[in-house]
């Protein structure tokens, strides 16, 4: 029983420094890597809807989806930047980012995070996707095909969870769209 007790202790006291490393390790990394994804998401900004001043705005009734939105303000006009977490990605939830023009346009599309298979919905990434999302008319339901339209948004292929999930904040996005001004 003695020798019991002296493993068990000396098994609590590794794992209490270890414990203790990896919380050091946290609280040292936190700073850097809150930053690097602040930066990121001023990168992105620019990229869906380039603009000198990115201002963010308060919707009473928005769906879960939208984490935030921002009004964007520069030499080229104003529009907005929506910020959107949508669930029920193949891989989880899929959160990017859409620039929308004052006619209420898509401008821009721009992952920020996800786990979406490669070769399949991890093709989001890739610049074909995001020029079949750009021009997209939300001013009615946002669909999917294979070639694009005013209305629809070219889908990924074989990835039609992906696709469906990116519509969905779309969408969402598209239903308070017309109480922004």
């Amino acid at each position: 029983m003695n020798n019991s007790l002296k493993l068990g202790f000396k098994l609590f006291l590794i794992t209490s420094v270890t414990a203790f490393a990896l919380a050091l390790t946290n609280n040292a990394t936190q700073p850097i890597i809150e930053a690097k994804a602040q930066e990121k998401l001023q990168e992105s900004l620019g990229v869906v809807f380039p603009a000198d001043n990115y201002e963010e705005v308060e919707v009473a009734d928005k769906a879960e989806t939208l984490e935030k939105i921002y009004k964007a303000t520069g030499a080229d006009g104003e529009g907005y930047v929506f910020q959107i977490n949508s669930p029920g990605g193949y891989g989880g939830a899929i959160e990017y980012l859409i620039g929308v023009d004052k006619d209420h346009k898509i401008t821009g599309f721009a992952p920020l995070n996800h786990a979406e298979s490669a070769g399949f919905g991890k093709n989001m990434e890739e610049d074909a996707f995001k020029e079949g999302v750009k021009g997209v008319s939300m001013d009615g339901e946002v669909k999917a095909s294979e070639s694009g339209s005013e209305t629809e948004i070219v889908g990924i292929s074989g990835a039609t969870i992906s696709t469906n999930t990116i519509l969905r904040g779309i969408n969402d996005a598209g239903k308070v769209l017309g109480e922004l001004k």
